[in-house]
């Protein structure tokens, strides 16, 4: 899949996002090709590894694309949804906020490259391989049964509980404070992080 740029959450609600992407877990040995484990993230954009960028140019376009955006980019969730595709097999749709759309714009325009983004911007909650489709319907059922999904009345957006026993919240939003440059060739839990570009 190349080299891609992730907008990540911070360590505290990384952990509380990681809970409801184990949220069947304890099906995985049924299903080998699905559900392997991976950084929550927002794709900002991506590129084949052949003609990955120097860091230097890719964390210039990210300093000159967040322009007044440093340190305020929410991550504001809009809904849960089922995709047709491993990697938006179930997603959070972000809200596509003026500040998230002008830096997804600037960051191409500055390594001059075409978006190749789709459902831009998301974070996939699992992957599931096509040939277990089925589970991604159990899935969001299984949130929704177990009371993490809330939908909030009268405007748009959705609020996830998470967390484990006494300790959860319920998380409608994160505050975006680095980008990730990662490697994504090879199977999911191979992909390795090659640069942290603080923006907060």
């Amino acid at each position: 899949m190349g080299t891609t740029l992730w907008i990540v959450p911070d360590e505290q609600d990384t952990k509380r996002l990681k809970t409801i992407m184990r949220t069947r877990q304890g099906e995985r040995h049924n299903f080998p090709s699905s559900y392997p484990t991976f950084q929550p993230h927002v794709t900002l954009a991506s590129f084949p590894s052949t003609s990955t960028p120097p860091t230097s140019d890719i964390r210039a376009a990210i300093d000159s694309a967040l322009g007044q955006s440093r340190g305020n980019l929410p991550i504001k969730f809009k809904s849960v949804d089922i995709g047709t595709h491993f990697y938006r097999s179930v997603y959070i749709a972000i809200t596509l906020t003026p500040e998230l759309l002008a830096l997804h714009v600037n960051v191409h325009a500055k390594l001059g490259i075409e978006p190749k983004t789709p459902a831009y911007p998301h974070v996939s909650l699992c992957y599931i391989d096509d040939a277990d489709a089925a589970e991604r319907e159990r899935f969001l059922e299984e949130l929704k049964k177990g009371g993490k999904i809330r939908y909030d009345g009268g405007t748009e957006g959705v609020s996830l509980r998470c967390g484990e026993g006494e300790d959860w919240v319920w998380l409608r939003e994160f505050r975006a404070r680095e980008i990730w440059v990662a490697n994504c060739d090879g199977p999911v839990e191979s992909w390795t992080v090659l640069d942290k570009i603080p923006i907060a």
